[in-house]
C-alpha cells in the first residue's frame, strides 16, 4: 500500500497542493494529531430533519468504521463534533441521544476493534439561541482544539455541509473535507468553483476521487455557489473511507 501510495502522490502532489515543496509527501507524509468528523452524513449516513432519533436509524456510510480504525492506528486522535437541536427542541431526550451516541459507538466497534471515539463535542441547542458552540459558530471546535493540546494546523475537519466547511475555518482548521455522501454532493451541483478532477491510477476498482476547489470569481448573481467562497479551498471526496485515505497521504 505505501508503495502505491508513493507512486500515486509523485502524480499528484503538484496538482493536490498549492506548494508542494513545503512537504516530502512521497517519504514523510505529515498526519494531523486530531481529525474532527461531523456525525450525520459522514459516519452515519443522514436521514433527513429533526435526525437520528433512534438507535435503529443509525447506518454507517461505507467502511466508516474501517477508516476510524486507521485513524487511531496512524496515532490520529478521532472526535466528533455534532449539532443535535433534536434535543434543544424537546424532540428526544440528553439521555436518548446519549443512547444512540454509544450505540453508534457501539457499532464502530463492531466493525473495527480500533474505531474508537476519543471524544464527542454535541451542540444540542436551537438555532435561535445563538450559541457559539453550535455550528457554523467554532466554538465546539476550539474547543477540541484546547482540550487535544493542537492548533489548527494540526487538525483536519470532515463535514458534508457549508455549515462544516464555515465552523471548520472559523475555529482556524486550515485543512478542510467535504464529503459526498450527505450534502456535499448538493453542495457542489452547478458550482462556479474552479477544481482539479483527478482520482487513482493505481486501482481501477478503488472509489477514491478527490476534487480540491478554488476560489472562482462569479460572472453573475445567478452563478453564485450555494457554498461562500470565504470556505475555499478545501478537498471533496467520496465518503469518509476516501478522506481517510487522502489524510493518511498527508493532505
Amino acid at each position: 500500500h505505501v508503495e502505491s501510495f508513493s507512486m500515486w502522490f509523485s502524480l499528484l502532489a503538484p496538482i493536490l497542493f498549492t506548494t508542494p515543496k513545503e512537504i516530502d509527501i512521497l517519504s514523510n507524509p505529515i498526519l494531523p494529531k486530531l481529525v474532527l468528523l461531523d456525525r450525520d452524513g459522514v459516519i452515519n449516513h443522514d436521514v433527513g430533519s429533526p435526525g437520528v432519533l433512534q438507535p435503529s436509524k443509525l447506518d454507517l456510510t461505507p467502511n466508516a468504521a474501517r477508516a476510524i480504525g486507521d485513524l487511531r492506528r496512524a496515532s490520529c486522535k478521532v472526535a466528533l463534533v455534532t449539532n443535535q437541536s433534536c434535543v434543544g427542541k424537546g424532540i428526544i431526550k440528553h439521555s436518548e441521544l446519549k443512547y444512540i451516541h454509544e450505540t453508534l459507538q457501539s457499532m464502530l466497534i463492531a466493525e473495527d476493534s480500533d474505531a474508537i471515539l476519543d471524544k464527542l463535542y454535541v451542540c444540542t441547542s436551537t438555532n435561535d439561541q445563538d450559541d457559539q458552540r453550535m455550528k457554523p459558530n467554532p466554538g465546539m471546535i476550539l474547543e477540541a482544539l484546547e482540550q487535544f493540546g493542537v492548533n489548527g494546523n494540526e487538525c483536519v475537519f470532515v463535514g458534508d455541509t457549508a455549515t462544516d466547511m464555515l465552523a471548520a475555518l472559523k475555529g482556524g482548521v486550515s485543512k478542510r473535507v467535504l464529503v459526498s455522501t450527505g450534502y456535499g454532493k448538493d453542495l457542489m451541483i452547478g458550482s462556479p468553483f474552479h477544481a482539479k478532477y483527478f482520482s487513482s491510477q493505481m486501482d481501477k476498482s478503488s472509489p477514491l476521487s478527490v476534487t480540491k476547489f478554488h476560489p472562482y470569481k462569479c460572472k453573475s448573481a445567478e452563478d453564485a455557489p450555494k457554498l461562500p467562497q470565504s470556505v475555499l479551498p478545501f478537498f471533496l471526496v467520496k465518503d469518509l473511507s476516501c478522506a481517510v485515505e487522502l489524510i493518511l497521504c498527508g493532505i
